[in-house]
């Protein structure tokens, strides 16, 4: 299925793209929801079956007021692992998305065929004076907006263009970031082992 679509579990539904068929490779994202444009849906979308759903209080999936730490949602994902097809799964994080999938690797790793941790934050792999995880809620916009686009002229946000609609679930999305992940870092300090 090409379409956005909704995905429940636990009572939450979540807003979901999907791409393409076979066996099944959740996608985590990162600090904002996959862009159902986004070119590589497809890519992947030709050896595996794609679910990407946006995480609660990310994009249009509601927040339960009770949900406001990291395993909040690593609990909520462990509920969709057990709803996919098949034995194992894949499972691919983004940046934020990438500290989930860790936390649900080390909770379950029985589950999974694969993970893949793309820029990962979550996991400190640098000594407690080593910047190794860039704080997006601390760094200047310019900064943090050079550091996350590989070519932001192409492919990050334009805020001037964007609609009042599209404004509001960007600042939706930041504030869901830091109610889960910002105390006052994007890491869990135990994680690495």
């Amino acid at each position: 299925m090409d379409a956005d679509e909704g995905f429940s579990v636990g009572g939450i539904t979540l807003e979901v793209v999907r791409r393409g068929a076979g066996p099944p490779l959740l996608l985590l994202h990162g600090f904002e929801p996959v862009d159902p444009r986004a070119p590589f849906l497809d890519l992947l979308g030709r050896h595996a079956q794609v679910i990407a759903p946006s995480h609660p209080g990310f994009g249009h999936s509601p927040r339960p007021a009770d949900f406001d730490t990291i395993y909040d949602l690593v609990r909520l994902y462990l509920d969709v692992l057990e709803r996919l097809p098949g034995d194992t799964v894949t499972l691919l994080g983004l940046s934020f998305g990438g500290w989930l999938a860790a936390e649900i690797a080390a909770t379950c790793p029985h589950r999974l065929e694969r993970l893949v941790l793309v820029d990962a934050v979550g996991i400190k792999v640098g000594d407690r004076e080593t910047r190794d995880i860039l704080d997006v809620f601390n760094t200047a916009p310019h900064e943090v907006h050079r550091r996350s686009w590989h070519e932001p002229e192409k492919w990050a946000p334009d805020f001037d263009v964007m609609s009042d609609e599209a404004l509001a679930v960007h600042a939706r999305n930041r504030d869901a970031l830091c109610l889960y992940a910002w105390h006052p870092c994007l890491y869990n300090s135990q994680l690495r082992r």
